[in-house]
């Protein structure tokens, strides 16, 4: 349930993000694409299956003209990136980073795969796929950076250090 309220904190992230008055480019930030990157790092092997429905179809209902392609590109990419997570020992912050931008490369492909049939592909252009590809890998690496240090469990002492 926790997980499900965060992935909706980040998909109202993303949709802030997409307000005017921001720059255009910032929606080049996925937000949710931190929760492609954490389950396969922290070995949770069922999140691709249910990715599918809370960041896929979530993104297409957000983002997308249509439901579906957003389904299909987040699952695939989850999928892809377990694959590679389980091929992979390391889990410092240079691996989160390594990681956002894999799954973010591979959520642009396959979104632009399934909407080719539709007809609703625009062209590719590399400046906003660059972007989105290095913000998606600073934003997981600050992730990990945030999980190595530990900062929930230093806030947990803190309180119970301060309720003695």
């Amino acid at each position: 349930m926790t997980a499900a309220l965060l992935v909706l904190v980040t998909l109202t992230g993303q949709r802030i993000l997409g307000l005017p008055g921001l720059p255009a480019w910032a929606t080049d930030l996925w937000l949710p694409l931190v929760w492609l990157v954490w389950p396969p790092l922290r070995n949770d092997r069922a999140w691709p299956f249910w990715a599918l429905v809370l960041l896929g179809l979530g993104w297409d209902v957000v983002t997308e003209p249509v439901i579906g392609p957003g389904g299909i590109a987040w699952s695939g990419a989850g999928l892809a990136l377990g694959w590679l997570a389980r091929r992979v020992a390391d889990r410092s912050p240079v691996a989160w980073a390594g990681a956002g931008a894999v799954a973010a490369a591979g959520v642009l492909l396959l979104r632009r795969l399934t909407l080719l049939p539709l007809g609703l592909a625009g062209p590719w252009m590399w400046i906003p796929v660059l972007r989105v590809l290095l913000l998606g890998s600073a934003w997981c690496g600050l992730v990990g950076v945030v999980q190595r240090l530990d900062v929930a469990g230093a806030i947990g002492r803190m309180r119970r250090r301060r309720l003695r």
